[in-house]
C-alpha cells in the first residue's frame, strides 16, 4: 500500500529578485522540496507525493526539486526565490497559501473570491466583474488571486 498525502503542491510561487513578478513553478513539474530543520541544523527533502504542510510551518525551505519540460534532469530552485507555497487539502476546498518570504503577500479563493476589478488597458475607468467564473472564455476557471497587504509590508 503506498501512502499519499491528503495535501496536493498546486505550485511554487518565486521571484528572481525582489522588484522582480512572481512567477509560478506548476505542481506537476515539483518532485520534492528541501528544507533546513532548526533543531537538528540539516537539510531533508520531503517528496512532492507526501507533502505535510507542517513540516514546512517550523522550517526554513532551501530549495525545490523540479523537472524542467526543456531538460531530463532534475533541476534545483533555490530557496531564497521562493515566495510561497499554494497547496490544497483534500478535506477542504480552496487554495491556500504557504507563506516562506514576503509576509505580506495574502491569497483569497473559492468561495471567498465575490468579484475582481479591473481596468482595461488604455482604459480610464474601473469595472466590476461579479460573475467570476465567467472567466473561464477568456482566461480559464479563476481559482484565487494574490494581494500585498500594505499595512503588513511597510
Amino acid at each position: 500500500m503506498r501512502w499519499r498525502s491528503s495535501t496536493k503542491v498546486v505550485g511554487v510561487l518565486y521571484q528572481g529578485r525582489e522588484n522582480d513578478e512572481l512567477e509560478l513553478l506548476g505542481g506537476s513539474q515539483i518532485t520534492g522540496i528541501t528544507y533546513l530543520e532548526k533543531e537538528l541544523d540539516e537539510v531533508k527533502l520531503v517528496s512532492a507525493s507526501k507533502f505535510d504542510v507542517n513540516t514546512l510551518r517550523d522550517a526554513t525551505a532551501t530549495g525545490v526539486l523540479y523537472r524542467d519540460q526543456t531538460a531530463a534532469d532534475v533541476q534545483l530552485l533555490a530557496g531564497s526565490k521562493i515566495v510561497g507555497v499554494l497547496y490544497q487539502e483534500t478535506s477542504v476546498p480552496g487554495l491556500k497559501l504557504l507563506r516562506v518570504a514576503h509576509t505580506a503577500l495574502k491569497l483569497v479563493s473559492g468561495q471567498a473570491v465575490k468579484g475582481l476589478l479591473y481596468q482595461q488597458q488604455g482604459g480610464a475607468d474601473v469595472k466590476l466583474l461579479n460573475d467570476v467564473s465567467d472567466l473561464s472564455t477568456a482566461a480559464g476557471q479563476l481559482v484565487g488571486f494574490l494581494y500585498r497587504d500594505e499595512a503588513l509590508s511597510q
